[in-house]
């Protein structure tokens, strides 16, 4: 059983019949490197369920961009605050490598989630999971140093050996010069 499919059995706790259902509502879409899921400014109206590849979350501000975070094989995902509002996102959504990417529309969605308990279920539990670990960052930004916050992403993501540095120093809120050094040090 691929991640994905694992995800949504894991959140959903839904029968195959209804993991079936989840997946006769979802559309796959191949994005390129470089490819816009959503554009900052844009509004956001769909979910993304990441099947393979990587995308990046991220801003512009002052001429500079910020990775907010990485989603993953597996990942299910929004850009919340703009899905949920109606209004213009905050982040862009970039293929960072080819991507296999699942979407549903919001209106499909809604429309989902009013019949199918699993899929109900499922976003419910995505939006929990997702703030359980924003709530995380946002201690851990308060709370720790660099090379605490650049231990803390070495442990819990494979994103060190796969990724950019500079998508992980963005993460990690320092220059690249300055996890260079917090690297520097580990080694």
């Amino acid at each position: 059983m691929n991640k994905l499919k694992s995800e949504i059995k894991r959140l959903s706790n839904g029968t195959e019949s209804e993991i079936h259902e989840i997946y006769e509502n979802l559309t796959l879409t191949i994005f390129s490197k470089g490819d816009f899921l959503l554009k900052q400014h844009h509004i956001c109206n769909q979910y993304f369920f990441v099947e393979s590849g990587t995308v990046r979350l991220y801003y512009w501000k002052n001429d500079k961009d910020f990775t907010v975070w990485l989603g993953t094989e597996g990942q299910i995902f929004t850009e919340l605050d703009s899905y949920l509002h109606q209004k213009p996102s905050l982040v862009s959504i970039e293929s960072v490598e080819e991507s296999l990417v699942y979407r549903i529309t919001k209106e499909k969605s809604d429309q989902l989630a009013r019949k199918s308990a699993a899929y109900n279920t499922l976003l419910r539990r995505t939006v929990e999971e997702a703030f359980a670990n924003m709530s995380r960052n946002i201690i851990s930004f308060q709370s720790e140093d660099a090379t605490e916050r650049y231990r803390r992403v070495e442990k819990e993501k494979n994103w060190l050996e796969k990724y950019p540095l500079k998508y992980v120093s963005s993460f990690i809120g320092v220059t690249q010069s300055s996890l260079s050094r917090v690297r520097a040090k580990k080694e």
